[in-house]
């Protein structure tokens, strides 16, 4: 069986729109183009507020998109610049930019405007790159409370240049007006037609009442209005264009098994046949046998919108004469308003291999202006291994330990084991128990009752269960694992095979007549979801033993409850086991600093030279109100005020990038360094849950250790105490030098915290260093946006470029103590892969290219720049403060930080390159003493360097022949 799951548990779902089980569903990286569209030119496009990246190509339709117009999609960038009289600037995630960055996560709150009227509109005027006609819209509803919600606006259209600035332009021309609008729970999207649309440069949302006077909810709420997105949507061209796909929050409606569903929309535009098909999922190989099914839920939004089906396109088992399935529904007609389940058989193709799944609507009797929605969720193929219907062997008799007093408290959970005189029962699931019934909630069935529960004593601590599976050779080398989903209370401890795979609240189990915490603890709340996955190289060919335990909390817990919702075939990639990341590693204890005390401070040891130079740093006080910037002394100080005051106001395009770094994560903001289209795939990817092992690690395992979130450059923080520049230099609101563009809690939040080294350039470069080990093709762009990361904190005046430079050597000190460590690395390498591998499918699909290279669109920077750029920030032009023409001095282990980008080489020869490539001597930070000066590695240049190997031990590196040492040779 093949199954893709949601975003929900951070397991890998589709790069396109195929979801399954419990865990919610994908993001369409491409959709359909149809007849009359060329996919390169246009396909859908939607409003996004990401400027310069390039619109990806859209897949051709696989059949005539007749008499529909697609209404939906979530793929281009069209909004050069968001405006409002409201715009809430100083939020990264409040501002009025976030209306446009199709994330209900974020959102607009028009701070300080009050109840809005027809006398009284707050505004939001989107300028679009070039003129594109919208034939619809949609609103998302933010979170927080309903009374704020938008409840009636005008959408109007101008091409005129003046209307950007004045939403009362005589040139606007209305669109759309709708009122008494509600939505119905937080995070949905509701879609509005346009019925005459023509190409607009600009487009103004204007809210005229908010639901204050329809809306349950706190009277303070009445003045206040927030929207989470509005999205612009279109097609190219004037011809017919396919079903617009794109997947969206789904909590509105209940997303059949997830928080998130593909949403389709279209809408007809002439009577007679309308018929769309739209590419969901490529690149497939899954095999069919005599029992395979596809299974999908489906939830029209009304009786028009219910024509669609799922289609499978399959071929020989050599991947030879494809040929496409209509599956249709089963013969039955989908219930609007509701989830129906779909399952249709396969058998009759018994032995053929699924390629790929598309979505068909088709209507022999389409009705004129029909707009068709409605959502797809669930999607599988195949038979599940383990489902609701699997028998198991299950334990429920007092004081009988399963393993027979066995020293090995699992031998139960074995192939193989012999259960002797055990009373082991049979039945299928869900198993449960309520005091003496089995009534657990309309949303926890129980078939089969457990009888263990009681009011006293203690040796009615748990139950066990057992089944098998079988998987042949073919299905070993065509799946990456399984993916499974458990209900249960209070605590689950799978094992496959003996060996531990999953488990929740199960820390302190010992024994298998056992509580789950001896000395008691709360068994409250209804029973819990978990979802799982199993690597393959955990099954064998043949019988599989499945065992599952259920330990109650206490003597007083009334209930149980399990249910094995499904056990099935992925070819997603699988997240890292809890026992793998929770593992500690070498990696995970700091080195030992030389004559004790913190590591992390001595190696940024150098700062105190830096301290000591009034030309570089100003003495460590708060400077008069009123010093006037030509009473800087300290380059640092100068540089500071420089790039803080180098933006024209709150709204410029550099201040909101540094709110929004500032604000996220470092791998998620700094996606735009992949190029345009591979960093809209990569931010899909890591929002669906693609990616789950390169998310685990630089998420937070790459920097942080198992027992422990703290950062350890905090130390060295706290010991040097430097005063930030905010602080010392403060506000130009009272007589300082800084512009404030960050909130006013934002520096009030960081006032007592020291400024030296900066945690979030740290972060930013331990992060973004990963990246590019992971993506070295792309390594000079990924850096050189890390290095922007850390820039953009010089701009909000939190810290100094020294701080920067310190920040750098951390983030590069704890990337090389992964990458060194040889345990740690396999989790790396295995990272890497998934990381290719995932990219590369949502490339192909998007008609990109197959590589991260030729995928990127775009580029952040072309290489030369983006070397440059790094180069530069990592010394800010500060003249030599040390000793210079000193030899190489390449600190241990910063060669394993090339083995992607270089793998041929040895560790030598790495080293070499990096000394060739290295900064002078003396640059403030320069570490000159022993151990070698992270100050000097520019990893930028080192990874993209051409390097060639020579017989006699010299290398050429870009074209300057040096010695063993890195030291020139010679041409």
């Amino acid at each position: 069986m093949f199954r893709r799951r949601g975003r929900g548990a951070g397991v890998g779902v589709l790069a396109v729109v195929l979801v399954a089980g419990s865990l919610g569903a994908g993001t369409a990286s491409a959709v359909g183009g149809g007849e009359g569209v060329a996919a390169e030119a246009g396909g859908y496009w939607a409003t996004s507020y990401e400027p310069g990246t390039p619109r990806p190509a859209g897949f051709p339709a696989q059949g005539p998109a007749r008499n529909l117009r697609g209404e939906t999609t979530q793929v281009t960038t069209t909004v050069r610049d968001v405006r409002s009289a409201h715009p809430n600037a100083t939020s990264a995630t409040e501002g009025v930019e976030n209306l446009a960055d199709q994330d209900s996560g974020t959102k607009w709150f028009a701070r300080d405007s009050g109840r809005p009227t027809d006398d009284g509109p707050v505004h939001a005027i989107y300028t679009l790159r070039a003129p594109a006609a919208a034939t619809g819209y949609s609103l998302t509803s933010a979170n927080d409370a309903a009374p704020r919600d938008p409840a009636a606006w005008t959408v109007l259209g101008s091409d005129s240049g003046a209307a950007a600035d004045d939403p009362d332009d005589p040139s606007w021309k209305v669109l759309d007006r709708e009122k008494g609008q509600r939505f119905g729970a937080r995070g949905q999207s509701n879609f509005y037609s346009i019925d005459a649309p023509r190409p607009y440069r600009h487009y103004q949302l204007r809210i005229t009442a908010n639901c204050a006077g329809q809306c349950e909810g706190s009277a303070g709420d009445h003045d206040k209005l927030q929207l989470a997105d509005w999205t612009l949507r279109g097609s190219a061209g004037s011809g017919a264009s396919a079903l617009g796909a794109g997947v969206e929050n789904a909590d509105s409606v209940g997303a059949a098994d997830g928080s998130a569903a593909l949403r389709y929309a279209g809408r007809v535009l002439a009577s007679g046949p309308a018929s769309s098909t739209v590419v969901l999922r490529s690149g497939l190989d899954v095999p069919l046998g005599r029992e395979s099914r596809l299974r999908y839920a489906v939830r029209p939004d009304d009786t028009a919108s219910a024509h669609v089906a799922l289609d499978i396109v399959y071929t020989d088992r050599d991947g030879r004469h494809p040929r496409t399935h209509k599956t249709g529904t089963g013969g039955r007609t989908s219930t609007p308003g509701k989830w129906n389940t779909v399952s249709a058989g396969l058998g009759a193709l018994a032995g053929k291999r699924v390629r790929e799944i598309r979505l068909r609507y088709e209507d022999a009797h389409a009705r004129p202006g029909a707009r068709l929605t409605g959502w797809i969720d669930d999607i599988a193929i195949g038979k599940p291994l383990v489902d609701d219907s699997t028998p198991w062997s299950y334990l429920d008799t007092p004081g009988v330990d399963p393993a027979r007093g066995d020293e090995d408290r699992t031998a139960w959970t074995r192939n193989g084991f012999e259960a002797g005189d055990v009373p082991w029962k049979t039945a299928a699931g869900p198993f449960g128990v309520k005091n003496d019934g089995t009534d657990l909630g309309a949303g926890f069935p129980v078939r089969t009752g457990l009888k263990l529960r009681k009011d006293t004593g203690d040796n009615v601590e748990a139950y066990f269960f057992r089944t098998s599976f079988s998987v042949d050779r073919a299905s070993l080398a065509s799946i990456t694992g399984l993916l499974g989903t458990v209900v249960y209370d209070d605590t689950v401890t799978v094992y496959l095979n003996g060996s531990r795979v999953a488990g929740h609240g199960d820390g302190k189990i010992e024994k298998n007549l056992q509580y789950q915490t001896p000395d008691g603890t709360s068994g409250k709340g209804d029973p819990v979801v978990a979802h799982f996955g199993i690597p393959v190289s955990a099954l064998r060919e043949g019988t599989n033993t499945l065992a599952v335990e259920v330990h109650q909390c206490d003597g007083t817990s009334s209930d149980a409850y399990f249910r094995f919702g499904s056990l099935a075939p992925t070819t997603d990639s699988l997240p890292f086991t809890d026992e793998r990341l929770g593992a500690f590693y070498a990696s995970d204890t700091q080195p030992t600093a030389p004559g004790g005390g913190d590591y992390f401070t001595w190696l940024l040891r150098s700062f105190d030279t830096a301290r000591n130079t009034p030309s570089v740093m100003g003495a460590n006080e708060t400077l008069p109100k009123g010093t006037t910037y030509e009473e800087l002394t300290a380059l640092n100080d100068r540089t500071v005020v420089d790039v803080n005051n180098a933006p024209s106001g709150p709204t410029d395009p550099r201040v909101r990038k540094a709110l929004v770094d500032g604000a996220g994560s470092p791998y998620r903001t700094m996606a735009d360094g992949l190029g345009g289209t591979l960093g809209r795939l990569y931010d899909q990817a890591l929002k669906n849950g693609e990616l789950p092992k390169t998310q685990a690690l630089l998420s937070g395992r790459v920097e942080h250790t198992p027992d422990s979130a703290a950062d350890w450059y905090q130390t060295a923080k706290n010991n040097y105490q430097y005063k930030r520049p905010f602080v010392r230099m403060g506000f130009t609101g009272d007589q300082g030098l800084i512009k404030q563009w960050d909130s006013p809690g934002g520096y009030d939040g960081l006032a007592r915290d020291g400024s030296f080294p900066s945690g979030h350039t740290s972060h930013g470069y331990a992060q973004g260093i990963v990246l590019a080990t992971l993506l070295p093709e792309l390594a000079p762009q990924i850096l050189a946006r890390a290095s922007e990361y850390g820039d953009n904190r010089v701009l909000l005046a939190f810290h100094y470029p020294t701080d920067i430079m310190g920040g750098r050597v951390v983030g590069q000190k704890t990337a090389q103590l992964r990458w060194s460590d040889p345990e740690f690395r396999t989790l790396l390498e295995q990272s890497k892969t998934e990381l290719e591998t995932v990219l590369a499918q949502k490339c192909r699909e998007a008609g990109a290219g197959g590589s991260p290279a030729r995928c990127a669109g775009k580029s952040y920077l072309p290489t030369d720049e983006a070397l440059k750029v790094y180069r530069e920030r990592m010394t800010y032009g500060y003249p030599h403060i040390g000793a210079e023409n000193r030899p190489p001095a390449v600190p241990e282990g910063a060669e394993d930080l090339l083995r992607t980008a270089h793998p041929k080489l040895s560790d030598g020869q790495r080293r070499a390159v990096l000394a060739a490539t290295q900064l002078p001597s003396g640059s403030v930070l320069d570490e000159q003493g022993d151990g070698g000066s992270w100050q000097r590695i520019d990893l930028a240049a080192a990874m993209a360097a051409k390097v060639t190997a020579h017989r006699d031990g010299t290398l050429t590196v870009d074209g300057v022949r040096v010695s063993a040492e890195g030291v020139p040779v010679g041409r």
